[in-house]
């Protein structure tokens, strides 16, 4: 099975067994009269992927903005290995190895960020970077810090923990560090704090 599809995989089993469809189906034999038994339970899921020599598993994102019926990229993943777990009901957590990733804004603007570890959620789209991340985006502005969340339903990054954020200005640069940053993809509209 190919790497990009193993958490579409993942995500479809997952909503199969959902709520709104059965998990198993038991048909009493025509002697055996029917008694009540405990509510079906789901069964736990993990699927664990490993990408073999230079090649890398890669997922994609997307979303369909209201009012429109064209889906756009909110992100592209590229990583080494991933463990990904149903969490509850239709809900999956992605753990990456290693992650690369293209955060894109309505506009198409990228960040591309990479860390050690990062989880996805599914039914929110967030992902949670973690082990020191380094971010950079299309015009040059480069952002390190110890965590950063990007909140798949509002496209904000929140970055936490040794935050830098330098921005060049022509031949000169100008660099801004606290614990904490809030803003866009595109780095543009942010506001640091200790």
């Amino acid at each position: 099975m190919p790497r990009s599809v193993v958490f579409g995989v993942l995500l479809a089993f997952a909503t199969a067994c959902g709520p709104s469809h059965p998990t198993a189906t038991v048909t009493p034999s025509p002697a055996a009269s029917p008694a009540p038994g405990p509510a079906a339970t789901q069964l736990p899921i993990r699927v664990v992927t490993n990408s073999s020599g230079s090649e890398y598993a890669t997922m994609v994102q997307t979303t369909t903005d209201p009012g429109s019926t064209q889906s756009r990229k909110l992100y592209d993943v590229k990583y080494r290995s991933s463990v990904g777990e149903r969490t509850s009901g239709t809900n999956a957590v992605l753990t990456l190895d290693r992650p690369h990733i293209i955060f894109r804004d309505r506009t198409g603007k990228q960040l591309v960020a990479d860390a050690p570890k990062a989880k996805i959620t599914q039914q929110d789209k967030n992902v949670y970077m973690s082990g020191g991340v380094h971010a950079r985006t299309q015009d040059g502005s480069v952002l390190t810090c110890d965590r950063l969340r990007y909140d798949g339903r509002t496209e904000k990054l929140q970055g936490d923990g040794h935050v830098v954020l330098t921005s060049p200005r022509g031949s000169n640069s100008l660099a801004m560090t606290g614990e904490h940053i809030y803003g866009d993809v595109r780095l543009d509209h942010i506001r640091i704090t200790q």
